[in-house]
């Protein structure tokens, strides 16, 4: 099965702030509670976002390159039958592309434009 080279990781302002300054993710508390990276594919992102990221006034959405993953990324089923992405190590800054920074509008996200799955 063909997997898009883009990947997407979304992160609180703080998060994005200590991986910038660390140049290494670790993962977020449901990522250390689950032992991997909760990352989704671009028809995903929007549905992973409005549900556990309404409550944040502004959010980075990170571009990841997952040729640059070195294996460690497997697609497992999870929310509604559908496979994503997760990653089982470190997500270094070297994987990061683009970058946005988004707010929600009533409580609903509307991607950039230029986010595409490629």
């Amino acid at each position: 099965m063909k997997r898009d080279r883009y990947i997407y990781k979304v992160l609180t302002l703080e998060q994005w702030g200590a991986f910038q300054r660390g140049k290494v993710f670790k993962g977020s508390p449901a990522d250390l509670s689950d032992g991997y990276i909760h990352l989704s594919c671009a028809d995903q992102l929007k549905a992973t976002m409005d549900k556990y990221y309404a409550n944040q006034a502004e959010v980075a959405i990170l571009q990841v390159d997952a040729s640059k993953l070195d294996g460690k990324l497997k697609y497992e089923v999870s929310r509604g039958g559908a496979e994503f992405p997760h990653l089982f190590a470190a997500l270094p800054m070297t994987a990061i592309g683009k970058l946005w920074l988004v707010s929600p509008e009533n409580a609903a996200y509307r991607l950039p434009d230029d986010l595409s799955a490629n």
